[in-house]
């Protein structure tokens, strides 16, 4: 018989709804980052005929929400959102997880219920934590940042870490290493989506690197061999 959540993935796919979940104390660079790839990648669209994408950033509250950099990001309320066809959910990361995981607990609860209605989930750098949080990375390979790895593999020792790679894909679910990985893990999506040009075209417009590969180290030899000689 055929499975209904994976019809309902494939009717979301046609779709191009992305939310970027919003938390207190999230890191800043790990939302934008990721958000700016996509808003790059809607207008190289455009130019091309080609429809982009439609990105809402949501809180469990809506409102405004402090991000550990200190600045304020106006958030939607996401039990809004959960009516429309989801593409793509976004979780970022925070500098202070286990705090986040105890004053955001709610947001394990919408993460499970909202993964059953979006065609794909994602988390950049700790945001894997409220992932397997929700127990929805279990018997999954994934990535996180290389300064999380120890606490990540304690408290979820069903979850098989890769301390190495820049993003992990485990369709329907893709996490990646911290920070500046979040780029890198955008571009990866949207070149599965619209191909490798318009993803070059993307890393063009934003002046980066085309992207890493998903295997390449956290901590790679050229990092380390300029942090030997300084």
């Amino acid at each position: 018989m055929p499975n209904p959540e994976n019809a309902h993935r494939a009717k979301c796919a046609d779709f191009r709804t992305i939310i970027f979940v919003a938390y207190g104390q999230m890191g800043l660079l790990d939302l934008t980052g990721a958000q700016t790839v996509f808003w790059a990648a809607t207008r190289c669209l455009a130019d091309l005929g080609l429809p982009g994408y439609v990105l809402h950033t949501a809180s469990l509250q809506g409102g405004p929400v402090r991000t550990g950099e200190g600045l304020v990001v106006q958030t939607l309320r996401l039990d809004d959102l959960l009516d429309e066809p989801i593409n793509t959910l976004i979780v970022p990361g925070s500098p202070h997880i286990r705090q986040a995981l105890i004053d955001s607990a709610p947001l394990v609860d919408w993460l499970r219920v909202a993964f059953g209605k979006a065609w794909r989930t994602t988390s950049v750098c700790s945001g894997a934590f409220f992932l397997a949080r929700a127990g929805l990375l279990d018997g999954l390979r994934v990535a996180t940042h290389w300064l999380m790895a120890d606490l990540f593999e304690q408290m979820f020792p069903r979850v098989e870490l890769d301390r190495e790679a820049i993003f992990v894909e485990q369709a329907p679910v893709w996490t990646s290493a911290g920070v500046s990985a979040g780029i890198d893990l955008a571009l990866a999506l949207v070149e599965a989506d619209n191909g490798r040009d318009v993803a070059m075209q993307v890393a063009r417009r934003m002046v980066v690197y085309y992207r890493r590969p998903d295997n390449q180290e956290q901590w790679s030899p050229l990092l380390q061999s300029q942090y030997a000689t300084d």
